[in-house]
């Protein structure tokens, strides 16, 4: 069987990009028979400067055809990422569509686009889940038959952590002080405003706290976050990072406590799994997919209304030892709940289904 992984933004890297990647190393590991090829969609931030990138996609997707007969996963993060659903259809190709996004984007938000978006895809042969509470969540056709699969979490997650716990060795104690990490595309709607004003709010309330907030942005949301961090006195409890890589991503995550992930867009979050995966805390917006999560889980949960005060309430009742104790308590369970060859068999059924349905 031929595979075409099409999604993600090559010069905008962040969890769908990643997700990508790593399900086409997982697949290829599972079935080595497979022909996998990887297409970016460069929907990303897309703007009048950027359709140059998302036409050489559409491009490349229609040159892609002389190869022959295949199954085109696309990734569906907002609706221009549904214009490359209409062109493989038109081409000749079986589609499996795997949504990634929430309830309050643009595309669901909108009854124009949302109108739009359940016509093409009702076209696609299927549509792979990530979880069902996606269905619940966001606009989805009946028409195509479903699939339930499963997240890749990175790799390096996945194996426990060598580092020794307090626990394990009298000569390592973390230190006494609440070590919050954020890390994603950052941006208002993924919640990175709201960080700086938790890290606020803990200051004020006597919180002895370090913070971290990782990812890539544009210049402007860049140079914002370092405005409000300096405004507000926070540089000496704040370090402001780029994108980092996943070994390094999950370094960060092993040495914090508490994931803050306030975001309003993201349907299933990969971050929050990969933060209970590394024995880390998350705290989060109540949103489907989280919510499922740490219900499954563990975790903490803030209100769509006072998410700000709902944090700091969550981080100043909980002991610094408590809070530790358990984030490291489900680690294990998810690790062996994502493996990968899991994953991958769960996404090949979901891709051999499309085909055979022709």
């Amino acid at each position: 069987m031929r595979i075409l992984v099409v999604g993600g933004t090559r010069d905008h890297l962040g969890g769908v990009e990643a997700f990508c990647d790593r399900a086409n190393f997982s697949m290829q590991i599972s079935r080595p028979e497979l022909q996998i090829q990887r297409l970016w969609t460069s929907t990303a931030y897309l703007s009048l400067r950027r359709v140059p990138a998302f036409l050489l996609g559409l491009l490349r997707l229609i040159g892609s055809r002389a190869g022959g007969r295949a199954v085109a996963w696309i990734q569906y993060v907002n609706f221009p990422d549904l214009i490359y659903v209409l062109v493989a259809k038109a081409i000749g190709y079986e589609t499996v569509v795997t949504p990634h996004l929430g309830l309050n984007w643009k595309s669901q938000r909108s009854l124009l686009l949302r109108t739009a978006s359940l016509l093409i895809l009702s076209f696609a042969d299927r549509i792979a889940l990530l979880s069902r509470t996606q269905e619940s969540e966001i606009s989805l056709p009946s028409s195509p038959p479903r699939s339930l699969i499963r997240t890749f979490l990175p790799r390096e997650v996945l194996v426990p952590n060598s580092e020794p716990s307090s626990s394990d060795s009298s000569e390592f104690q973390p230190p006494a002080v609440l070590r919050l990490i954020h890390a994603s595309r950052l941006s208002v709607a993924k919640g990175t405003f709201l960080v700086i004003d938790v890290c606020l709010r803990l200051r004020e309330a006597g919180v002895a706290f370090s913070a971290q907030i990782i990812g890539s942005a544009d210049e402007q949301t860049r140079s914002a976050l370092r405005r409000s961090i300096e405004e507000k006195n926070l540089s000496e409890q704040i370090r402001l990072l780029d994108w980092a890589s996943p070994e390094e991503l999950i370094g960060h995550l092993r040495s914090a406590d508490v994931l803050i992930h306030l975001s309003v867009v993201d349907s299933y979050p990969l971050i929050v799994l990969e933060a209970l995966a590394s024995g880390t805390l998350p705290l989060a917006l109540d949103l489907a997919g989280a919510r499922s999560i740490i219900r499954d889980y563990d975790g903490l949960l803030v209100s769509h209304l006072q998410p700000v005060e709902d944090a700091v309430a969550h981080l100043t009742s909980c002991s610094l030892a408590n809070i530790r104790l358990r984030a490291a308590a489900h680690a294990e369970r998810v690790r062996a709940d994502f493996a990968w060859s899991q994953a991958a068999t769960l996404l090949i059924n979901a891709l051999e289904s499309a085909q055979n349905t022709q």
